[in-house]
């Protein structure tokens, strides 16, 4: 993992996981979803994504890691918009294309950044992945409109939730060791301070 960020990235990683994981499991285990579900939860999850991304960007401004705090505030903006667009107005198509280009934009963004800032900044080495899955899910969505009426709903919180799993998964092993690399030097700086 290298050298850990002095300004505990594992928080907004970890943050941005569970609310992954917990949509995941609504998408897996929700049985016979309707478009209103579709909706509620997706576009819940969109906005706490957004949430969570504005997090990191405050994270990163903080770090003085250039270009990245802007374009993860363009990311935040854009789940943010997504998701309560896709809440308040209820349509598999609206869900398909207006999540889809989220998580499509949002996949560009964490790419690029990867490209650019994975040797600066510690939470960036996750993006390659992150943001292959959300380029994935995004261009996939709106293929699932050609499904029959009843099962593209279900196709359709199946991408969204299959992404957001492999997301949640990624993250939280980043999150806990991160947050395992930030104890072990908080405690190795405590022992140094205590033989001082």
């Amino acid at each position: 993992m290298g050298v850990s960020h002095p300004k505990a990235p594992w928080i907004p990683i970890l943050l941005r996981s569970v609310i992954a994981a917990v949509y995941g499991a609504v998408t897996i285990f929700w049985q016979e979803p309707t478009v209103a579900v579709l909706a509620l939860a997706g576009g819940i999850y969109l906005v706490l994504t957004g949430v969570s991304v504005w997090r990191m960007s405050a994270l990163a401004k903080g770090c003085g890691v250039a270009l990245v705090p802007a374009a993860l505030l363009a990311a935040a903006a854009v789940y943010a918009v997504a998701g309560v667009l896709v809440a308040v107005v209820q349509s598999a198509e609206v869900f398909a294309y207006t999540a889809g280009a989220a998580l499509l934009i949002g996949g560009v963004i964490e790419l690029v950044l990867w490209f650019r800032a994975r040797k600066q900044f510690v939470p960036a080495r996750d993006w390659l992945i992150t943001g292959v899955v959300g380029i994935g899910a995004g261009v996939l969505m709106p293929v699932f409109l050609t499904l029959p009426e009843g099962s593209h709903v279900q196709a359709l919180l199946g991408v969204s939730g299959g992404a957001a799993v492999i997301t949640a998964v990624i993250l939280a092993i980043s999150g806990l060791g991160l947050r395992h690399d930030a104890s072990l030097a908080r405690d190795s700086e405590e022992a140094s301070k205590a033989v001082n």
